[in-house]
């Protein structure tokens, strides 16, 4: 058994809680069950929702990635844990939407064609990300640009922890200050290199500024980085007493004020601080031990199922909407289903977190007959063993 507050069980359940917010704004969104469409206007937020649990999956993937980090692991087992990690969830999520779609003849809920071979294949390997085009980076299963991007991340994590890891403690807060600057900038540049919508376009934004902002992954790796940072703020005991209410109440404000916002900051730059105040606050807590919520084993137990859900709701969802001909219900019978709908989504990616990837995890992560040494913290360093799960996405 660990010691104690050496796990973040709590970051854990927070991956389910992120999940979930995924999950609940496209059950509302894509599976469009209710006929009142007033129930669509009051939900605006949903999508600024997702993005925004999006944005905390990356910053996440840093920080817990970072977090269990050791100098005597090598990046090609690293690589090969990753790939271990994703790509079976991936192949099975991939096979069983491109079958959907194959058999449905129509992308009843996608806002593109039905993709060609090259997008498949594109989407497969995981390089959709990179292309600006709708075809692409939203094809097969549209939730996996995310992953796309993730891929990128791991290639480069080797490369970008050791600077991090050599960081001095006076450094770390000025990296990332200048970290932060350039996710709160971004946008804007995307305003000043991209041409906006047309007029009467379906989107507010153009498709090259969408995925600029939201989908490329150069742009969303500084999450990630700004996620490996903070993790290292914790493990040297320079994070202050923050109580997590605070990045909270934050979020709330930048919510509250979201009409005000121009759409660009709407995709993750706007909640991207208080969510990246909020995890080390988390964090923190678990390392003191204390109590809380998330860490508790229900929301641990589906914070490690997961990726599985994030990869499988969306399949799940198409399917069923085929299944009810786009048909529309009253608000009440509507919020059922919505729920129904969303617990079938969660006992299915059970099954294929304790089917797929469970198994997969426990006889290919690391080489049979061999283990990776765990190093010897340095004084005052709250590096965590290896057993600490990160999300993906």
């Amino acid at each position: 058994m660990l010691p104690r507050g050496d796990r973040l069980p709590s970051l854990t359940g927070l991956r389910f809680l992120l999940a979930g917010v995924v999950l609940a704004g496209h059950v509302l969104t894509l599976g469009r069950f209710f006929e009142d469409q007033g129930v669509y206007e009051a939900a605006d937020a949903s999508s600024m929702a997702s993005a925004a649990a999006v944005s905390s999956f990356f910053l996440l993937s840093g920080f817990v990635l970072a977090w269990n980090a050791s100098p005597a692991d090598t990046a090609v087992r690293f690589w090969r844990r990753r790939l271990v990690k994703i790509f079976p969830n991936h192949v099975v999520t991939w096979s069983l939407m491109l079958g959907l779609l194959m058999a449905t003849g129509t992308a009843a809920l996608l806002p593109v064609p039905d993709p060609g071979p090259g997008e498949a294949v594109r989407n497969l390997l995981l390089v959709h990300a990179w292309v600006p085009d709708m075809a692409d980076f939203s094809s097969v299963n549209p939730v996996t640009w995310s992953i796309s991007c993730e891929a990128f991340f791991y290639l480069l994590f080797p490369v970008l922890i050791r600077p991090v890891r050599a960081l001095p403690a006076r450094l770390l807060w000025p990296v990332i200050a200048l970290v932060a600057a350039l996710v709160v900038t971004m946008p804007l540049v995307a305003m000043a290199v991209t041409d906006e919508a047309a007029p009467g376009s379906w989107s507010p934004l153009s498709t090259e500024r969408w995925w600029l902002i939201y989908f490329f992954p150069p742009v969303r790796l500084l999450e990630f980085v700004l996620g490996l940072v903070l993790a290292r703020v914790v493990q040297l005991d320079r994070w202050p007493a923050l109580r997590p209410g605070w990045p909270l109440l934050a979020l709330a404000g930048v919510f509250a004020a979201r009409t005000e916002l121009p759409e660009e900051y709407l995709w993750g730059a706007a909640t991207c601080l208080p969510m990246a105040a909020l995890i080390p606050a988390i964090a923190t807590r678990d390392v003191e031990g204390r109590e809380s919520l998330l860490g508790r084993r229900g929301p641990v137990l589906l914070g490690e199922a997961s990726f599985a859900l994030y990869m499988v709701h969306f399949p799940l969802l198409y399917e069923i909407r085929v299944l009810l001909d786009r048909r529309t219900f009253d608000t009440v019978t509507a919020a059922l289903l919505s729920v129904v709908v969303s617990a079938f989504c969660v006992a299915v990616s059970l099954l294929l977190w304790r089917g797929v990837e469970v198994p997969m995890m426990r006889h290919f992560a690391r080489p049979r007959g061999r283990s990776v040494p765990a190093a010897e913290p340095a004084p005052g360093d709250r590096t965590a063993p290896l057993r600490q799960q990160d999300p993906a996405p």
